[in-house]
């Protein structure tokens, strides 16, 4: 039995901190001046926050919101009926509280009422059912049509309570669509005014507002004067900065070019411990990494044997000392990431490693080749590169086909690749993880869905929606095993290891809590100057 692992690389921290101490005073010696560390620091107005991220946000619309770094983004805009506390717990938000019917088919949701966008029109029921109308609508393409599948009608009952109608029993209805993309709110007249397209001109009630855009460089927002809470923002603005390369993101945090820097990569940790303006947050594993196949007939990983040879070539633990010092969380084998809360631990069936069972499985199909398309990041590169050299090893030939995150995306949702190396933030409900992907009605290759690998079982479409409806935690935990089992053996994806953040920031930055997934809410954030 393999050990599954975090940190097995810990015990060479000293050696590889020493080697790094020589970087560390480089990087102190460049006229950086030390950045005041206030432990007891108390929330206070002013200033502004430059966030270094990985890659573009994918759009300004939330009917666009699949990556950490649109939902970072998004959320200083607008806001969602309910959130989540630092367990993923829901909390209310835009909303007070629901009430649901014995038969689970119907969500009573009380609103906050006095509540504005940020162009005046007014929160309220209709406005709620003007926005999940327009997110639950085919024709508009949200990336969130797998959790609104589930959702029949939606009606005002009065100005402060909306009624949502589901065709089948969701006991994780409200995190997993009130408190995700189709319960971020957006103004009306907005929708109305820009054709439906909010990516121009967002609008929400959230604690900022939009100040400029600059395509796959920057967005910058400003404190909104008009937020229902008064006390907040404490900041100025916000300036997201694309900084795709995660050794200039970090050089960029040591030198105070920027006040945070998201997703760095694990080889800078013993640099950041060094630097006494620097703090680390990690940040959790409610997300994933893993390669996904397209299972459709006439691409060359439409055989599950050819998807398990391309599993049993990977070796995750290899990767992760070679590439991380083996830091990563390793030994996933379901959709639901080692370490959470819905963590399957081994799955019977999973193909693991075993570079001799690939190479038989390879002579057997004649030979296996492929594309993998990848985001061109330094860190996914190094991954790729090593994904290539051990299909080598068995006699798969695969061709690295890097791109930018945005296109990635819209390639995932078309359909249009044979294996990708992807990263799922990772969904608070179980149900996330596995119904948007697999459900067969899902599965459609001249339409965009988030089905990518066009998986279609009728067995695992009624696994996943037993699982859905068990109200009790730990019966449903049972039957997401069921379907951890039989997606072992349809093998539509190759687990990596746990998306875990590692994010940075300057030590005068407070007020970002931590969240199990990982997203950056930025509302209470606040900078202490000298």
């Amino acid at each position: 039995m393999r050990e599954r692992r975090r940190g097995l690389g810990r015990g060479l921290r000293v050696l590889r901190g020493l080697a790094a101490a020589a970087t560390a005073l480089v990087l102190a010696g460049c006229g950086a001046a030390v950045v005041p560390d206030d432990p007891d620091a108390q929330p206070r107005p002013g200033g502004t926050l430059s966030v270094g991220v990985e890659a573009s946000w994918v759009s300004l619309d939330p009917l666009r919101a699949t990556t950490y770094v649109s939902y970072s983004v998004l959320l200083t805009m607008y806001e969602q009926l309910f959130d989540l506390d630092a367990e993923g717990e829901l909390i209310p938000n835009l909303a007070t509280g629901y009430e649901v019917s014995d038969d689970g088919l119907t969500y009573a949701v009380s609103l906050q009422e006095g509540i504005e966008f940020q162009d005046g029109e007014e929160f309220d029921a209709d406005a709620v059912v003007t926005n999940v109308d327009r997110m639950r609508d085919p024709a508009n393409g949200c990336s969130c049509l797998g959790e609104m599948g589930v959702l029949e009608d939606v009606r005002a009952v009065d100005a402060s309570t909306v009624e949502f109608e589901l065709n089948r029993p969701h006991a994780g209805f409200p995190v997993a669509v009130l408190a995700s993309a189709p319960g971020m709110m957006a103004s009306p007249r907005a929708i109305e005014e820009t054709g439906g397209d909010l990516g121009a001109r967002p609008v929400g009630t959230g604690p900022f507002e939009l100040v400029s855009e600059v395509a796959d460089s920057s967005v910058r927002v400003k404190a909104w004067d008009g937020y229902r809470d008064p006390g907040r923002p404490y900041l100025d603005g916000v300036e997201f900065r694309v900084i795709a390369d995660s050794d200039s993101r970090y050089s960029s945090l040591a030198s105070t070019s920027i006040d945070v820097a998201d997703n760095v990569a694990y080889n800078w940790v013993s640099d950041a411990e060094l630097d006494p303006s620097i703090r680390l947050d990690p940040q959790g594993a409610a997300g994933s990494s893993f390669v996904m196949f397209n299972t459709a007939e006439g691409r060359p990983l439409s055989d599950p044997d050819a998807r398990r040879a391309a599993c049993m070539a990977i070796d995750p633990e290899l990767m992760d000392d070679a590439l991380y010092g083996g830091d990563r969380l390793t030994g996933q084998e379901s959709p639901f990431p080692t370490g959470s809360t819905w963590d399957m631990g081994e799955v019977e069936g999973y193909a693991r490693h075993d570079e001799e069972g690939a190479r038989r499985l390879v002579e057997e199909l004649g030979g296996l080749s492929f594309d993998l398309q990848l985001t061109s990041s330094p860190d996914n590169t190094r991954a790729a590169q090593a994904l290539e050299s051990q299909w080598g090893a068995v006699g798969i030939d695969a061709r690295l086909r890097p791109t930018d995150q945005p296109t990635l995306v819209d390639d995932a949702f078309s359909h249009d690749f044979d294996a990708m190396l992807y990263r799922w933030r990772g969904a608070m409900d179980p149900d996330g993880n596995v119904n948007r992907w697999f459900n067969s009605a899902l599965a459609t290759p001249d339409a965009p869905s988030s089905n990518f690998n066009l998986v279609a079982d009728e067995e695992l479409d009624g696994l996943m929606l037993a699982a859905a409806a068990e109200p009790d935690p730990a019966q449903r935990k049972e039957r997401y095993r069921e379907v951890s089992l039989k997606l072992a053996e349809l093998t539509p994806y190759c687990y990596l290891w746990g998306a875990d953040w590692m994010r940075m920031s300057l030590v005068n930055v407070h007020g970002i809590p931590a969240r199990p997934d990982n997203i950056m809410m930025l509302r209470d954030a606040y900078k202490v100057e000298e």
